[in-house]
């Protein structure tokens, strides 16, 4: 462990044009993560939260007020101190803590929906289809794992799941998630069902189910949809049937991260 002396004495990046600091800024941009099958994200919380759950780091930089408050982080072989200004560049918080880290993908957000046995879904609950905005897939993730439901199945158009929207939203959770990507969403719930599994999507029709209500849909799996256009006919009749949330008249329709804290919640009651 460095003492803060030893800290102050180590070699400090101060370029912005560095060219550790030139890759790793474009680590923001989704084309270059899926190159290098690495991701960026910020802050003590996740950093810990990542270091408990055996993420391999690539990089932690830390600013040298953080390389003192954290001389267990600046004593790791993966810290690079920076300078402040350095970090604005690295950051995409218009007020950065001053913890930056780099790490590689990770394999369990990158599982093989095999349409087999092989595929585990003990703790699977929900499916999403074209969700667009990555903060509602890192909230949806973290409400996931909070209900014990640490598998999600994800359509192949869903968010960038490595987005920092997303992984701020989760608040560490996609760290312990796994996640299936499907290119045939319809496929892949016909292939549940036929383990099975009752898989209902999440849309208004005329013999929809009111969630709560209906014994049926317990243990089941719910699909939910895009946040302006909701799921489409096809996805909706390949599953089991439909289920709503009861609400009242007057009232707009949830957000699809409200709307799958819900169905949550009635899975795990």
């Amino acid at each position: 462990m460095f003492s803060k002396r030893e800290v102050v004495l180590l070699d400090i990046i101060t370029s912005r044009n560095n060219a550790l600091i030139t890759e790793t800024a474009k680590l923001k941009e989704k084309k270059f993560r899926e190159e290098k099958r690495a991701f960026l994200f910020e802050g003590i919380k996740l950093t810990r939260e990542a270091i408990a759950e055996g993420v391999e780091f690539l990089h932690i930089f830390l600013t040298e007020r953080c390389a003192e408050k954290y001389p267990d982080l600046a004593a790791r072989k993966e810290a690079v101190i920076i300078s402040d200004s350095v970090c604005t560049k690295i950051s995409e918080n218009s007020a950065p803590e001053g913890i930056v880290c780099t790490a590689r993908y990770l394999d369990r957000l990158h599982k093989e929906f095999t349409y087999t046995d092989e595929t585990d879904l003990t703790n699977a609950c929900l499916i999403l289809s074209t969700i667009q905005d990555p903060g509602n897939l890192g909230t949806i993730a973290r409400t996931s794992a909070a209900f014990g439901k640490k598998t999600l199945i994800l359509s192949k158009d869903c968010a960038d799941i490595y987005n920092q929207k997303s992984i701020r939203a989760s608040m560490g959770a996609l760290f312990r998630t796994s996640t299936y990507r499907v290119s045939d969403l319809c496929l892949a719930i016909e292939n549940i069902k036929s383990k099975g599994y009752r898989v209902y999507a999440t849309a208004l029709t005329k013999n929809a189910l009111p969630l709560g209500r209906a014994e049926e849909i317990k243990d089941a799996l719910f699909v939910l949809g895009n946040e302006g256009h909701g799921l489409d006919d096809r996805t909706i009749n390949s599953c089991s049937g439909t289920v709503i949330i009861p609400m009242e008249a007057d009232a707009e329709s949830l957000n699809v991260a409200s709307a799958a804290t819900v169905l949550l919640w009635e899975a795990y009651r």
